[in-house]
């Protein structure tokens, strides 16, 4: 409840509610549908408030009052809560009207009241229109509503006003209590006239905003137009101020001093030149360095532009367009400047007394006359070395026409044709001018300087004297000297050369990726092929390689054998410049540019070599002196003087060693491999020989292939391990060949001199076989056994028939082959074998024992083999000493 300040009347309640002349009904209704009073929060917290504090004071005195004013207070309570559940709603659709006479006043009301609407309808008639009649409704009820509301604020207030004269107990106007009801129509009327007046007040001053806006918004609009444009400039503004000042911070970047302007635009000012217009190495350094710095300044400049973006904006386009025009004339006088500077280095160093080569000097000297030329020049150069930083900096691309300039330089000063060639026509060996001239003028008689020759031209090989001299002369070492004095003395001075290349113009920087650092190389090793061109084209000749067809200038023929040995040189020469340690940078190009410049030569020698090898094995598979019978062919021409080939090869490879140095021809792959292709060519050869149709395929096919392969194996040992193991796969196969035809072969001797024999004993074991061997005398009779082995089996007979055996053998093998005395060996053997399985078949199927015993064969054997070798050696007029291998 409402209290009046300093009192005490909190906790008090408002008075019963006096309901009269009041239609409850329509009262309840309206405040239903329309819901008035629930839609003020003040109204309805005042209510809920002030019933539930009497509800709480009402319980607890009910037992005490209930005496006195029982049913008055009832009453008054029951008053008081059903207004309160009518104005907030606390009821149901049934409990609307308390009995029918309620119901019917509120229908009397409604029905009196005219708000009906009635409309024409088209075909005359007159009905009531429920939309509009609706809207009629809804007004009446609302203006009703507002009655009743004003009216239940004037009674809420009369309320409070009768607490507060209740609680002073003192009333205005000297008023009693039978003035009460006057005294709550004066303040409901003075407080409905008040609220009256303020409501006219407020339209009469929202008529005259509403006036006033009218008449003033052309202006209002004007000035939000002012209002937005201003906020536009002012924001323009900010705009234009910020651009200003990121202006000025790129534009700030872009500004060179004057001074460095200066040396920019005219580099050559800052180098000094002499009296002659040359310039002055070292009074120039100071210019250089400026130079440098400028460069390293230019090129600060446009990466601040690059990196801080504006480079759309026209004054930073324009300042970079500058920088970038100036850039490119910079460089450009730069690399005038250094390509001037290096032709000036290199007539100096060339030009002076101590680098001149003079007919005395021999190859040492010419060789250290040339690395001292070129540590000069490299060394005052390094002066200039940072104008070429420069240039990498600002412009990379320029640097391989300066890098060209720079190896034609070299190449037609430090080392140029007319210094290559004295070297190299001072070599001990004079390869390179004996290869020209195809002359030989350090040997007499001798009409070129080629030491290769076709395997058709050397010397037949015989195993009967291993160790014949060669007597043509044809087997001589070739000038290695030549070849190891140049990889000694020449390889440091490339190496040296692709270092500085490569330190001068940047290719080794260790922060490059795999395919940048490849690109480098590429770019190194052009330039220092080019430098070094006089140097690889007199190299191409001592290592015996033929000049190209559409080669220009004097033509040279190739020397196979020359180059094989070359190949052998390179390859150990390869181990002295592999990058053991990692290094990286300059050092290790230099070193895989040595490598690669080795590699280089070595394909070309290999390849020159590899030609050779592939004509000779054309030459083998025409199977020269090969009978188309195959009879007594022999050891082949090229079997037999493939050996030859072999020790001209050590012999050449020996040259200018020591004495116990022998060549591993095995661990170079491509040495090994062609000569395993030429071996490998020989086994084709006979192979193609021995089964053609013209071939005799009785005994020849075998001979060809036993003699031949025997031959192989038997020269191949002789001539140390080294061989040996290279050619181990090809000795393997021999020997399998050797093996099945000397069986063949010998076979074939014993089944046609002893064919009775054979005959017999092989139809007696085939009997064995199916009857046993007490049976065997019914199918072979003993008697026909008997004189069968009296005829065929006597000593005179089979000493006869051996010694036929023996000239035969002796007629179908040839001398140089030395198979004879091992094949008459392997015969001896199987005929002890075969005769000591006839021996054993006699005796245990016939009881008969044959004679001459196997034992008697073998000695028999060997008496005809000691007669036959006897009357040869005596027709050679020396005694043979040699010792077989056994097959």
């Amino acid at each position: 409840a409402l209290a009046h300040p300093g009192t005490v009347m909190a906790s008090s309640q408002l008075p019963p509610l006096n309901v009269r002349n009041v239609d409850r009904g329509e009262l309840q209704y309206i405040s239903t549908v329309n819901g008035f009073l629930t839609e003020s929060s003040v109204l309805c917290a005042l209510l809920d408030r002030q019933n539930s504090r009497s509800r709480g004071l009402l319980a607890a005195k009910a037992e005490e009052e209930k005496s006195s004013d029982g049913v008055e207070e009832g009453n008054s309570d029951g008053m008081d809560g059903m207004a309160y559940d009518m104005m907030m709603g606390n009821y149901n659709r049934v409990a609307l009207f308390v009995n029918e006479e309620e119901k019917q006043d509120a229908a009397d009301v409604l029905n009196e009241t005219p708000w009906q609407q009635q409309e024409i309808t088209s075909d005359g008639m007159t009905a009531v229109d429920a939309s509009a009649t609706a809207d009629t409704l809804i007004r009446l009820l609302q203006k009703r509503m507002r009655d009743l509301e004003a009216e239940t604020c004037r009674r809420l207030i009369s309320w409070e006003d009768e607490k507060c004269y209740s609680a002073s107990g003192e009333r205005p106007g000297g008023l009693s209590g039978q003035g009460k009801e006057s005294l709550d129509l004066m303040s409901l009327n003075d407080l409905h006239d008040t609220l009256q007046s303020l409501d006219d007040e407020l339209e009469r001053m929202s008529n005259w905003i509403d006036e006033r806006a009218t008449m003033i918004k052309p202006i209002t609009d004007e000035c939000r137009g002012i209002e937005e444009e201003n906020r536009m400039l002012e924001q323009q503004w900010v705009s234009y101020e910020t651009l200003g000042n990121e202006l000025t911070r790129l534009l700030s970047g872009l500004v060179l001093p004057q001074g460095l302007m200066k040396v920019l635009q005219n580099p050559g000012s800052v180098i000094i030149y002499d009296s002659s217009g040359a310039v002055d190495i070292e009074r120039s350094e100071e210019g250089v360095e400026m130079i440098f710095q400028a460069g390293q300044a230019l090129k600060l400049a446009l990466d601040t532009a690059e990196k801080e973006g504006g480079i759309h904006l026209r004054a930073v386009s324009d300042s970079v367009k500058v920088l970038t025009s100036t850039s490119n004339k910079f460089c450009d006088s730069l690399a005038r400047i250094v390509v001037t500077v290096m032709e000036q280095l290199a007539k100096e160093v060339c030009s002076r007394q101590d680098s001149m080569i003079g007919k005395g000097d021999n190859h040492s000297s010419i060789a250290k006359k040339i690395r001292e030329s070129q540590r000069q020049f490299q060394a005052s150069l390094l002066a200039y070395i940072k104008i070429i930083e420069a240039l990498a900096l600002l412009k990379p691309d320029i640097l391989p026409a300066v890098r060209d300039a720079y190896s034609e330089l070299v190449a037609e000063g430090i080392m140029s044709k007319k210094r290559m060639k004295a070297y190299f026509a001072s070599l001990p060996g004079r390869t390179s001018v004996k290869i020209a001239h195809e002359t030989n003028f350090d040997f007499p008689g001798r009409t070129s300087a080629s030491v290769t020759h076709d395997l058709s031209d050397y010397t037949p090989v015989s195993l009967r004297n291993p160790n014949t001299t060669d007597a043509s002369g044809m087997m001589k070492p070739v000038n290695v000297e030549d070849v190891e004095a140049a990889l000694g003395e020449m390889l440091p001075l490339i190496a040296r050369e692709a270092y500085f290349t490569a330190a001068l113009f940047g290719l080794s920087s260790r922060h490059l990726d795999g395919r940048q650092k490849k690109r480098n190389f590429e770019a190194a090793k052009k330039s220092v092929d080019n430098s070094s061109q006089y140097f690889r084209y007199y190299m191409n000749r001592i290592c015996g390689i033929a000049s190209e067809v559409d080669a220009e200038g004097k033509k040279v023929k190739g020397d196979a054998m020359l180059s094989l040995v070359a190949s052998i040189h390179l390859n150990e020469a390869m181990d002295g410049y592999i990058d053991r340690h990692k290094k990286g940078g300059d050092h290790s190009l230099s070193l895989a540019y040595v490598r690669a410049t080795i590699l280089d030569l070595r394909k070309k020698v290999d390849r020159q070599w590899v030609i050779w090898v592939e004509e000779q094995i054309k030459w083998i598979r025409t199977n020269p002196g090969v009978p188309q019978n195959g009879k007594r062919a022999g050891i082949f021409a090229s079997v037999a003087r493939f050996p030859s080939y072999l020790d001209h090869v050590l012999i050449c490879c020996k040259a200018g060693r020591s004495q116990d140095y022998t060549p591993n021809l095995a661990k170079i792959k491509v040495v090994s491999y062609y000569l395993q292709k030429m071996a490998s060519g020989l086994f084709a050869s006979l192979n193609e020989c021995a089964e053609r149709e013209t071939t005799d395929q009785q005994y020849a096919a075998d001979v060809m292939r036993m003699e031949n392969s025997y031959f192989f194996t038997q020269s191949i040992k002789q001539r140390g391990v080294e061989l040996t193991s290279l050619f181990q796969k090809q000795i393997t196969g021999a020997s399998v060949i050797c093996k099945q035809s000397t069986d063949a072969y010998l076979g074939w001797m014993i089944k046609r001199e002893f064919k009775a024999m054979h005959s017999l004993f092989s139809n007696i074991s085939r009997i064995r076989k199916d009857v046993g061997d007490a049976d065997v005398p019914i199918h072979v009779p003993r008697a026909q056994f008997v004189r069968t082995i009296q005829k065929e089996s006597s000593k005179e007979i089979m000493k006869e028939k051996i010694g036929v055996v023996y000239a035969r053998m002796e007629k179908h093998l040839s001398d140089g082959g030395g198979l004879l005395p091992v094949a008459w060996k392997a015969l001896v053997k199987v005929l002890y074998e075969w005769f000591g399985r006839w021996e054993k078949l006699s005796t245990s199927c016939y009881k008969f024992i044959l004679e001459p015993s196997a034992i008697d064969v073998v000695r028999l054997a060997k008496a005809a083999t000691g007669a036959n070798g006897a009357g040869r050696r005596l027709q050679d007029g020396k005694a043979d000493s040699r010792k077989f291998a056994s097959i």
